[in-house]
């Protein structure tokens, strides 16, 4: 579950802070939903167009061979009816009548033997001469052909395993029947059209008579067997007079692909049947082939993903690498880039942006350096105008113990007056490197508030605080951030020079946003004193400015350097004040996230 939990976090943290992984995302939803498509339009409609080129195939290989068969009982009946004019000519000599039998069926072998029968159905000759005139024909045959038709019987087996059916067709002289031509057709070029028609291991074709028994077949036994397939689907439906491929199963519950085809008068019927799953073989194949070109075709798509996400955002996290050394302060280094997109273009353009803030900088800095060195002129030159002159007088003055008193006092004064003067001007212009460790903030400001109480009870000040209920932990450099709260102390003691009342509280804030575990602590440090114009709610935060509140003949830094302390703890400061309503100074930090241990 653990490893589970921090995958998903993994995968999410990439989500939501990578855009290359968004991107590669998009990407790849869309290429997978156009391959999908693609599958289910195309594949299948490929594989159905397969399908129905396999059942029309069969339809057409069943029709070809119902064809074959009509056509061969077809010539067996044209031989008959040509024998039989010849007969009618030479009728009722017997001779001539057997030796048109007997070329009968030496010339056609499709002939088993024939013999001519009269209305009354005695045999008048045989073609098998010599074994008499004894044939036991079917009455239905001399019964049919009065009625001037062709009879078939149905198929018959002899002993030596040869079918056969009786055929019988009637013999007309000047459009009377006069007799009957009767002859036994061999149906082995019927088994041999059956045999032919090859279907895979699976597949077979048979041939059934109008009753349903089996007539054809490559399994010999089962129709020396006579087989009834009466009961079959595609039996019942060719023995109707259908002609169609269908998707069937069999008795036993397996998926079957069968066509058939009547035989045109004789009420025979051409069956075909295969295992679906060979039938479709190769649109089996092509979908398969089609599912890996799809999964390789996905692998690819990932990939190509991936590596355009990351072409495209490449820059980007290039421009924001270079955007957090622009705000430590580096304008010097300039992005290389070759593209000639938009994204170029910005590149191009963010460097262009860059050179003209290092010579903004560099312009302030020049300004900055000429007001500085113009305030500190003016102060220096004010506070030496009055050293240089207890020091002229010293010779002439030093026996007097109240100019002595006077030079003890005021020139170390002004000494120190310098040298705060320099270490305030030191912290503001250089970039000090943080102590940063993990500190409870509850504990530094009651450690620092310790610091002024004698100086606030000095002030007649009321003090209050309000600590959180929770342990607050930040990441900070504990000396620095007790310089801004004593900044911020000593300017609200300043602000009340008659007294007054100061509170300070510390809140803990959640986030709102994806990450609510991320949280800001804030401290209020709210005073009573004289307040500030809504004018001079920025500008107190300025080098030098000196505001009503500063009532201590400093240079107006100390809430200059308090905001570059906070500012680089990743925090912010800001102030609310009313004149004559005192004023709140707001610092927010981020909080680290508590451990165990700290519950």
């Amino acid at each position: 579950m653990k490893i589970k939990r921090r995958l998903s976090r993994f995968l999410l943290h990439l989500f939501y802070r990578k855009l290359w992984v968004k991107i590669a995302i998009v990407l790849f939803v869309i290429v997978t939903i156009s391959l999908a498509l693609m599958w289910v339009l195309l594949i299948n409609t490929s594989s159905r167009a397969l399908k129905d080129s396999v059942l029309n195939n069969y339809k057409e290989i069943a029709s070809r061979s119902a064809y074959q068969i009509s056509l061969y009982m077809g010539r067996a009946e044209d031989i008959l009816n040509a024998t039989q004019a010849i007969l009618s000519v030479v009728y009722p000599a017997v001779w001539k009548q057997e030796t048109v039998l007997v070329e009968l069926v030496l010339n056609q072998p499709i002939f088993m033997r024939a013999v001519s029968v009269d209305l009354e159905g005695n045999i008048i000759a045989s073609s098998e001469l010599g074994r008499g005139l004894k044939w036991e024909y079917p009455p239905e045959a001399l019964l049919k052909t009065r009625e001037r038709k062709t009879y078939i019987s149905e198929v018959k087996i002899l002993n030596n395993n040869i079918p056969y059916v009786t055929m019988a067709v009637p013999i007309k002289k000047m459009s009377q029947v006069i007799g009957v031509l009767i002859a036994d057709v061999n149906l082995r070029g019927v088994w041999d059209i059956v045999d032919n028609i090859r279907l895979g291991k699976s597949g077979s074709a048979f041939l059934v008579s109008q009753d349903g028994t089996l007539i054809a077949r490559q399994d010999k036994k089962e129709v020396l067997k006579k087989i009834s397939l009466s009961s079959e689907k595609n039996v019942q439906a060719v023995l109707s007079g259908k002609t169609e491929a269908v998707e069937i199963a069999d008795s036993y519950g397996k998926k079957l692909v069968s066509a058939y085809a009547p035989v045109v008068g004789l009420n025979w019927g051409v069956v075909l049947q295969q295992r679906q799953e060979e039938a479709y073989l190769f649109s089996g194949i092509l979908k398969t082939q089609s599912l890996i070109i799809i999964i390789l075709s996905e692998i690819v798509a990932v990939l190509a993903s991936i590596f355009l996400g990351q072409r495209l955002t490449r820059p980007i996290e290039t421009l924001l690498d270079r955007i957090k050394s622009i705000s430590e302060g580096d304008l010097e280094e300039r992005i290389k880039i070759k593209r000639r997109d938009e994204i170029g273009e910005l590149i191009r353009s963010f460097n262009n942006m860059t050179l003209k803030l290092k010579q903004s900088r560099d312009q302030i800095r020049l300004s900055a350096v000429g007001v500085t060195a113009s305030w500190i002129a003016h102060e220096l030159k004010n506070s030496l105008m009055v050293v240089k002159s207890f020091v002229q007088l010293f010779p002439s003055e030093h026996a007097h113990k109240r100019f002595v008193e006077k030079f003890s006092k005021l020139v170390p004064e002004e000494i120190r007056r310098w040298e705060r003067m320099l270490n305030e001007l030191s912290d503001l212009s250089s970039q000090v490197e943080l102590n940063v460790s993990r500190t409870d903030l509850n504990m530094l400001l009651s450690s620092t508030l310790e610091i002024t109480e004698e100086k606030l009870k000095e002030k007649n000040i009321t003090f209050n605080y309000i600590p959180c209920n929770e342990k607050i932990y930040v990441m900070a450099d504990s000396d620095r951030l007790k310089q801004v709260f004593l900044n911020l102390i000593f300017n609200a003691m300043n602000a009340m020079p008659d007294g007054g009342s100061l509170t300070v509280s510390v809140d803990l804030l959640r986030n709102e946003g994806l990450n609510n575990l991320q949280r800001t602590v804030e401290i209020r440090i709210k005073d009573t004193g004289i307040g500030l114009s809504p004018g001079e709610h920025n500008k107190i935060f300025e080098p030098f400015y000196t505001h009503s509140r500063n009532r201590n003949g400093g240079m107006g830094l100390g809430l200059a350097i308090s905001r570059k302390i906070v500012q680089q703890h990743r925090g912010s400061i800001d102030v609310e004040s009313e004149i004559g309503k005192g004023a709140i100074f707001i610092i927010r930090l981020p909080a680290e996230i508590p451990s165990v241990t700290d519950v």
